[in-house]
């Protein structure tokens, strides 16, 4: 099939996100452990600054600038009330030091804190070791620096209030956990996990759960491999196995399987194909079964099915991807994953580094397996083929060669996709 037969990639993957839409829906869950790898759906604003207040980053001194005599010069100051973290902003009086804690609010007229190492104690005493009764306090300091706002954290230094701190369709990190906390935040509104059944087709495909497979046929290789990328990709994920080219027992399995396991989203490999057997075109012909089969301006993975099931008053959506490992794996991560709003891949744009030119169709986006070296350029493992899925096992990287190009040659620079594993 000619290019101006096949759609773009970017269209179909439009396709698929509006098909998700229609059973896509989004909960409000509290901000806390179980929040973490769960995609926010609106964008989070700061409530408060962070620090909310100018504080001490040292235990130390908090003291005016004017009162010492430059760096290294040895200076002796009255002590005034000590500050903990915690206590009330407070104030300086001229001409005096206050002991500080980390954390603690700078007071009015404190310009730097100098740290108790640089004092002739060298430490602080424990609270509870101060005797009840002794002369009034002084320190004696010798700065290293004498710099105004050594030490000093300032409010809002981190985040002010009113920055955004969490954007649509980003992944909940510790660390982004962590800063909503920061900012006030207490709950964060997330996508609902959707429920996908993993369904294999083929007569020669077989399940690990019946033995070693007979001569001309092969091991499950797309249900695993798909179950565990919707997985990576957020989604709830049901398994069922492996169903032979029949369309109706195809369908009957489907049925019972959406019933039993209320599943959102049906994701199927092999049958959509132009040969004999391909048993999700023939279903598509059945009562109930909306499925279209664009071709996609794709390699590995042109052929392409989308739809869905009617099921009980209800549609359920149906992604029917290629039978061959990497056609699967790489429908899954570029059509899927987007759909299921998963966050998106790091792209970057690298040289390639190539023994000899690599070609590609023309009228295709080619995505090819590779690795990312420490160089900063890239290089292809394996063939271009949909059955290398060992290539594919080794890389963290797929390269994009676009369409229009039909020759890469080395130091080409090609945009990547970086994705998850590869050889340590």
């Amino acid at each position: 099939m000619s290019g101006a037969q096949r759609i773009p990639l970017a269209d179909h993957v439009a396709d698929a996100v509006a098909l998700l839409g229609t059973v896509r829906t989004t909960e409000v869950i509290p901000l806390d452990g179980r929040a973490v790898g769960r995609v926010a759906v609106r964008e989070q604003r700061a409530l408060v600054d962070v620090p909310g207040h100018d504080n001490s980053q040292m235990d130390g001194f908090a003291l005016a600038a004017h009162d010492l005599q430059g760096s290294g010069a040895r200076v002796t100051l009255p002590l005034g009330p000590t500050i903990a973290a915690g206590d009330e902003p407070a104030v300086l009086a001229p001409g005096t030091a206050r002991a500080i804690m980390t954390g603690a609010p700078i007071p009015s007229g404190a310009e730097l804190v100098i740290p108790v190492e640089e004092s002739s104690e060298g430490r602080f005493t424990p609270v509870d070791e101060v005797p009840d009764a002794r002369p009034a306090p002084t320190v004696t300091l010798t700065p290293a620096s004498v710099a105004t706002g050594r030490f000093v954290r300032r409010r809002g230094s981190d985040t002010r209030r009113g920055d955004t701190v969490l954007r649509e369709g980003r992944l909940l990190t510790p660390a982004r956990i962590a800063h909503l906390a920061a900012c006030g935040v207490v709950d964060v509104e997330v996508d609902v996990p959707l429920r996908v059944m993993v369904l294999s087709t083929g007569s020669e495909v077989h399940s690990r759960a019946g033995g070693a497979p007979a001569p001309g046929s092969v091991f499950d290789a797309n249900g695993p491999g798909l179950a565990a990328a919707l997985t990576e990709a957020g989604a709830d994920v049901v398994h069922v196995g492996v169903v032979p080219d029949d369309a109706g027992a195809l369908l009957v399995h489907l049925r019972r399987e959406i019933r039993a396991l209320n599943v959102d989203l049906v994701v199927t490999s092999g049958g959509v194909s132009m040969g004999a057997f391909e048993v999700v075109r023939h279903a598509a012909g059945r009562d109930g079964v909306t499925l279209a089969f664009p071709k996609v301006a794709l390699q590995p993975g042109g052929p392409q099915g989308i739809g869905y099931l009617e099921m009980d008053e209800r549609r359920v959506p149906w992604l029917a991807f290629p039978g061959n490992p990497v056609s699967a794996l790489l429908s899954c991560e570029l059509i899927a994953r987007p759909a299921l709003g998963a966050p998106a891949r790091r792209r970057l744009h690298l040289p390639v580094q190539l023994e000899v030119e690599e070609h590609s169709p023309l009228a295709l986006d080619q995505y090819r397996r590779a690795r990312v070296l420490p160089s900063g350029r890239v290089r292809l493992v394996g063939g271009a083929s949909s059955h290398l899925i060992g290539g594919y096992a080794a890389a963290d990287a797929l390269v994009r060669i676009p369409t229009g190009t039909e020759t890469v040659h080395d130091g080409d620079q090609l945009e990547i996709l970086l994705i998850p594993g590869g050889e340590s």
